[in-house]
């Protein structure tokens, strides 16, 4: 017999704690995976701090995230809008893995002209090997898929340390953005004030690199301390780098929940240690022009669509991929799981049959 839980799986609460979800939103592979009896995607959308929802975590404690069965699939061929004929810039990516799974999607097999991954490290190449022992096969990959890979650039002095034609880039992509210090380790709450200030200036410096259709976009983690970071909020308020006479133009558009099985082979991985971090909270957070820039002006090419889906705007197939996060949907998902029970409840009855 299957050990019983606390609670019944079937008991709904009368109420439970809802996460944020002001303009939050999710890819709809991951909605359906999570409807499909995913633990770990249930985690990301429904319950992504178990603080907050006890009745539910108890019930159904989540999973390592290699047990979505998603997991070593090719990934999707526009996972966050990312497509061929866009140009792409990624800031600080740890062992380059985010920027292969970038290129896969946009460079390989790409019939259409434009498409461009340029992948940067904070650190040296031959810092990277020695954390990485497995990095020159991604830098080999990478290379084959015309990946432009540039070391030792720093993300708030872009213009002396990175020599790139200016608004060009569709996106320009930070994830997990944080201060490095002594030993190595990812500055956290002890360095807040200092990644606050890091995010801003980066931002700023980013406006002369970005497309006019461009969005500066981080993926960050959403459970405290790195909610109080305020990130949507720091990274374009009118302070230090910003000011009322010289306004940041751009806007916090919203965020989508954070899905790696997307973005093969993409681990987040620690600062300088190849060990990867807990991220079923962490979303990405994006960015873009207040007013819409006209793309003619300068020649700038081609535009894409935004990353966050904006109402009544028109859509194909192809970009209905993206949907909006409800109370609802997570009443849904939770109920869905509270049935199930635990991952050793439905492990216990598949054997049984």
């Amino acid at each position: 017999m299957a050990k019983k839980n606390k609670r019944s799986h079937n008991e709904t609460p009368a109420s439970h704690p809802y996460r944020q979800i002001t303009n939050l939103h999710t890819s709809r592979a991951t909605y359906r995976c999570a409807a499909d009896a995913c633990i770990s995607c249930a985690y990301k959308i429904a319950t992504f701090d178990i603080a907050l929802d006890a009745s539910f975590t108890e019930c159904v404690p989540n999973t390592r995230p290699e047990m979505c069965p998603r997991t070593g699939s090719e990934g999707a061929e526009m996972a966050y809008r990312f497509r061929q004929g866009m140009k792409v810039l990624t800031i600080g990516d740890g062992d380059f893995s985010f920027s292969l799974a970038l290129a896969r999607i946009m460079c390989k097999g790409s019939n259409e002209e434009g498409s461009e991954v340029v992948a940067t490290s904070y650190e040296s190449l031959e810092t990277l090997k020695k954390v990485y022992p497995s990095i020159q096969e991604t830098i080999d990959e990478m290379l084959q898929l015309n990946v432009k890979i540039y070391y030792e650039v720093d993300a708030t002095n872009l213009n002396d340390t990175l020599s790139l034609k200016s608004g060009n880039y569709h996106r320009i992509v930070w994830n997990f953005p944080c201060t490095a210090i002594a030993n190595g380790q990812d500055g956290q709450n002890e360095q807040m004030k200092e990644n606050q200030m890091l995010v801003k200036k980066f931002v700023k410096q980013c406006v002369h690199y970005l497309h006019p259709s461009g969005e500066i976009q981080f993926m960050h983690k959403t459970k405290p301390p790195y909610d109080q970071w305020g990130l949507e909020r720091v990274a374009v308020e009118e302070d230090g780098v910003w000011s009322e006479k010289d306004p940041c133009p751009l806007e916090y558009k919203g965020r989508v929940v954070f899905d790696k099985c997307l973005l093969p082979p993409y681990t987040p991985r620690k600062a300088l240690n190849k060990k990867s971090f807990p991220y079923h909270d962490a979303c990405l957070f994006v960015f873009g022009w207040k007013t819409q820039k006209d793309t003619d002006e300068n020649g700038s090419g081609k535009s894409y669509p935004s990353t966050i889906p904006v109402e009544d705007e028109a859509q194909d197939e192809t970009e209905k991929d993206i949907m909006p996060v409800s109370n609802a949907m997570i009443d849904e998902i939770r109920n869905l799981h509270l049935m199930f029970g635990s991952y050793q409840d439905r492990k216990h009855r598949k054997l049984r049959k």
